[in-house]
């Protein structure tokens, strides 16, 4: 699905990338786009820096990063937004409690780059599929006005870029190619683990808490079974919100990211992924586990329908029968062993078509 992808409009050339995007705030799937876009970057041999990565994942990888709006633009020709929900509209007063001076930064941000006369670009960036009449917070739109192309990772967010007047494609998320650049490490076998990618905020938003009383008892069910409560927040920027802080028992282990390497290792280790989440659940499958979504905010139900596994996305009134799944153990063997897994090979391989776009930004002049 294409718009304009036959002459994608410049400003200058991109002699000098500006990467930008949510990270360093300690979102796991964000950072991961950061570092996957740096090796893009890199084997395309552009000279770029990085926007507020965590100095240790920049240093693990050989990638500059700075904190500072001035030394990321300075010399630079083009902006590149790269992965995430720069689409999503938030409401204003939920985005600023949440995620406190964040649109303020940005805006800013923005502000420079178009003053310093910067190219606007986009990859593999996502909405939820509406388009409203303005995206907020308002940095979100000034973005979408400057951008003289955007690639987007769900088909639905087009019709957005239309709206706009912005050229643009359809690819596959580009965190399907996370195989390609962290290999699987060998599974032992051993005891079951179901890892529970659940936080409460998001619970207390959906009026979801009832989820916890009903996982607590499955888990006293299920002793031949390992739950690891996980917290994909980087513990160096923030400790632990996982319900497993709260629950004790001889069979629940608590994990918080901290390392990409590691954190992938660790999915990639797992039985089964209960989660509430965009990303991990894709990573997940892409080293062949399966996952069920609970509670999925609009992104993530939008990528479980958009991959045609809405039938393993859970909500209201469906609480009592995930329950009953995981409680019986020859029910969710069964289970495990028949799940439909999406085409990741060619996810995987069309998701190369961002990098390929990038590559004819990177060339134009």
């Amino acid at each position: 699905m294409q718009i304009g992808m036959n002459h994608i409009q410049t400003r200058g050339n991109a002699s000098r990338v500006a990467l930008v995007g949510y990270y360093g705030r300690g979102n796991f799937g964000d950072d991961l786009m950061a570092v996957l876009f740096g090796f893009a970057l890199r084997q395309a041999g552009v000279d770029f820096t990085i926007y507020r990565l965590c100095r240790e994942e920049a240093d693990r990888y050989g990638f500059r990063t700075t904190d500072s709006a001035r030394d990321l633009l300075s010399d630079a020709r083009l902006l590149l937004w790269g992965g995430g929900g720069l689409l999503v509209p938030w409401p204003r007063i939920l985005y600023a409690l949440l995620y406190p001076r964040v649109s303020g930064e940005y805006a800013r941000l923005i502000r420079i780059a178009g003053d310093l006369g910067l190219r606007f670009c986009a990859l593999s960036v996502g909405g939820s599929g509406e388009c409203p009449p303005q995206l907020t917070p308002e940095y979100k739109q000034d973005f979408l006005n400057a951008a003289e192309y955007i690639s987007v990772r769900n088909p639905r967010d087009i019709d957005l870029l239309k709206q706009n007047g912005v050229p643009g494609d359809y690819f596959p998320d580009v965190i399907w190619q996370t195989l390609d650049h962290f290999p699987a490490p060998s599974r032992g076998r051993g005891t079951s683990r179901i890892g529970v990618d659940i936080y409460l905020s998001n619970l207390a938003r959906k009026r979801a808490l009832h989820f916890l009383p009903l996982l607590w008892n499955v888990i006293r069910m299920r002793p031949d079974c390992e739950f690891t409560f996980l917290d994909s927040t980087n513990r160096n920027v923030r400790s632990s919100r996982s319900p497993g802080r709260f629950i004790r028992g001889g069979n629940i282990r608590n994990y918080q990211f901290s390392d990409l390497a590691a954190d992938i290792e660790f999915l990639s280790s797992l039985d089964l992924l209960i989660s509430s989440r965009l990303h991990a659940p894709m990573i997940c499958m892409g080293y062949g586990v399966p996952v069920l979504s609970i509670f999925g905010e609009k992104k993530t139900a939008l990528m479980m329908e958009n991959l045609g596994m809405s039938c393993y996305s859970f909500g209201h009134g469906q609480m009592k029968a995930l329950a009953s799944l995981l409680a019986q153990k020859d029910r969710l063997a069964r289970f495990l062993e028949q799940f439909r897994f999406p085409e990741v090979d060619r996810l995987r391989r069309e998701s190369y078509g961002h990098q390929d776009r990038l590559h004819a930004i990177l060339q134009s002049q």
